[in-house]
């Protein structure tokens, strides 16, 4: 495998650091510099270079952003209370303004899914993103009618649902998928290429939904895209996903018409200390 971190023995102090926080065990030190021989087990996540001390140690791979910055704790410190009260206070968004989200702020969004953790650090996430009011237009049009047309094979409550979705919003302007929603942010990637893909997905939409809080946006997950897509290969045909990729979730955005002033009740947590 190629050299990805690039240790600097001019810089190198041995202090040992970045060999204890190694999880592949590929640092040791040698004549009292850190140093790597086989960079074979190595699986990127960067620990060794953010834990350095003196910025002894780079990247280097051109599939890598090196957006490296380097922050003090006064810069990303969250009061615990201030962050659980932030989640706390996070509703679903099911009502939106006729507005449309500036790019600069989907793209932050998407910064935040990009960074997000992932198993063994495989990074398989990938995302599309609809924002043109056409190309929305189309989209959840065409969710509708395959929701509607595979309805015979629903059981329980939605099967009635789906059936006067379509209806509804063509006559009417109802909209109880998408909520006229400006923009949908969709994930998907390989199972192939991670075990833990769905997992990796979920964590980036999780933390996606929270950036967009920051942002004054609203958010909100949509199964029935995911059923929709299980019942018809023409939702990945639009979406250009290729063959082998799995849609794994995906979220509305949009500028939110509606306040909330407290939070709401929950079931208790059922959890078992051993």
């Amino acid at each position: 495998m190629k050299e990805y971190v690039i240790i600097d023995k001019e810089k190198c102090i041995g202090c040992g650091l970045c060999a204890s926080d190694c999880i592949s065990r590929l640092i040791t030190l040698e004549e009292g510099k850190a140093s790597i021989k086989d960079f074979t087990n190595c699986f990127k996540c960067g620990h060794c270079g953010a834990v350095c001390p003196v910025e002894a140690i780079t990247f280097d791979d051109f599939n890598y952003v090196m957006d490296v910055k380097d922050l003090s704790v006064k810069d990303y410190e969250i009061e615990s209370e201030t962050l659980i009260n932030f989640i706390k206070m996070k509703r679903s968004c099911r009502q939106y303004e006729n507005r449309a989200v500036e790019k600069v702020k989907l793209d932050t969004i998407i910064e935040i899914g990009r960074v997000s953790p992932t198993g063994g650090n495989r990074q398989p996430v990938k995302f599309i993103v609809i924002d043109r009011p056409e190309k929305m237009e189309e989209f959840k049009t065409m969710i509708m009618e395959v929701l509607l047309e595979e309805s015979h094979k629903v059981e329980g409550r939605y099967k009635g649902v789906f059936e006067n979705m379509l209806k509804d919003y063509k006559n009417i302007g109802y909209d109880r998928l998408f909520y006229n929603a400006p923009a949908i942010i969709i994930v998907y990637g390989n199972p192939k290429q991670s075990v833990s893909i769905d997992v990796d997905g979920g964590i980036a939409v999780a933390q996606m939904t929270l950036a967009a809080e920051t942002l004054g946006l609203g958010s909100c997950y949509l199964g029935f895209v995911n059923l929709a897509a299980r019942y018809s290969d023409k939702i990945y045909k639009y979406l250009n996903i290729p063959e082998g990729d799995k849609i794994i979730t995906n979220i509305i955005i949009g500028y939110p018409k509606v306040q909330y002033f407290r939070t709401v009740p929950r079931k208790k947590a059922d959890v078992k200390y051993l």
